[in-house]
């Protein structure tokens, strides 16, 4: 049976690296998530936006709050039996030892270089969509 959570990400706050076991389906109340997913990309998600993170160890990912507010999330867990929510693994190689993805630099105050806007647009089915 699923579980159904209420996370609060503080600003400067992160999960750390980490994947799921079960697949989750997330929506954001409040604030802007920033995740640097396994293959490098950093998708961005405000207030309304929905997301699903796959399961298992080759969706590793790890979640910030880069901005002035908390982030409020509610996350529906199918994790199998016997198995914990999220499993913490060490930081992917790839971003060891240089600025870190997803920080923003001189793109402008608030933008997160390669990021991925995930706001519906005008015209536009503003349905949940996965990653």
């Amino acid at each position: 049976m699923p579980l159904v959570q209420t996370i609060t990400l503080q600003p400067g706050a992160g999960t750390g690296w980490h994947y799921h076991p079960g697949r989750v389906v997330v929506v954001v109340l409040s604030g802007t998530l920033t995740r640097t997913l396994h293959d490098g990309r950093v998708e961005v998600s405000r207030a309304g936006d929905s997301l699903v993170e796959e399961a298992g160890p080759v969706h590793v990912h790890e979640g910030r709050n880069l901005g002035a507010e908390p982030v409020v999330l509610i996350a529906e867990y199918a994790a199998p039996d016997g198995l914990p929510l999220a499993v913490p693994v060490e930081e992917p190689a790839w971003c060891r030892g240089g600025a870190r993805s997803g920080e923003a630099g001189a793109a402008g105050a608030g933008a997160v270089p390669g990021a991925v806007d995930r706001r519906p647009r005008a015209g536009r089915d503003s349905a949940p969509r996965g990653t």
